[in-house]
């Protein structure tokens, strides 16, 4: 009898931590379930960036003959499709003017409907009307991407901050129109315009 007594006296404290290791996981596990998820990681902001194989018309070339229905198809490359940002065309941009706008600049927004998209992926079209200049010499035609230019938030009315984009930076596509297909008589383009673009400054490399 003494024996099995000892034997029972035993096994309650194992029977006791038993109990007490289950109610711990289990108070554990309550708190984990508690715990709010936290918010996804947001893709750090990155300059648009111009697919220009595949714009319409093409920028390799010159063009003799301008667009139908004056349009531009600019196929926009983005690290985050859903993302806004900003675009602007010129004709003969002047830099030391900044005379050449065609139109203030424009947001493109990510839009969604049940029949079409503007955004395919990470891939948004742009579709521009630009008015045919006379077709007396070479032009020079100029879209401009970006999510911020410097005109955004600027209020001195300087016209060049329109054709500058801000950091993250952005990316510019460059057609030359000219009927006698001559590039020489077309103007020439600032030195320091490029597709890319000095995050840091904001200017063009």
């Amino acid at each position: 009898m003494k024996r099995l007594g000892r034997r029972i006296l035993s096994a309650v404290p194992a029977v006791a931590l038993v109990g007490v290791c289950a109610t711990t996981l289990l108070v554990q596990d309550a708190c984990i379930l508690a715990q709010p998820s936290g918010e996804l990681p947001r893709i750090p902001e990155s300059r648009p960036t111009i697919i220009r194989a595949s714009a319409v018309p093409a920028t390799s070339a010159v063009l003799t003959r301008w667009p139908v229905d004056s349009t531009f198809l600019i196929p926009v490359e983005l690290a985050d499709p859903n993302i806004d940002f900003r675009y602007v065309s010129f004709i003969d941009y002047n830099p030391l003017t900044g005379d050449g706008l065609v139109e203030e600049p424009r947001q493109s927004v990510y839009e969604v409907s049940n029949s079409s998209s503007n955004t395919v992926g990470r891939t948004r079209t742009l579709t521009i009307v630009i008015p045919e200049p006379a077709p007396d010499r070479c032009h020079t035609i100029e879209v401009v991407v970006a999510l911020h230019l410097a005109s955004d938030s600027d209020l001195t009315g300087d016209p060049k901050l329109r054709h500058t984009p801000l950091a993250p930076g952005g990316d510019i596509a460059t057609w030359f129109y000219n009927p006698n297909g001559d590039l020489g008589a077309c103007p020439s383009l600032d030195a320091g315009i490029d597709s890319g673009i000095d995050a840091e400054a904001g200017k063009a490399q």
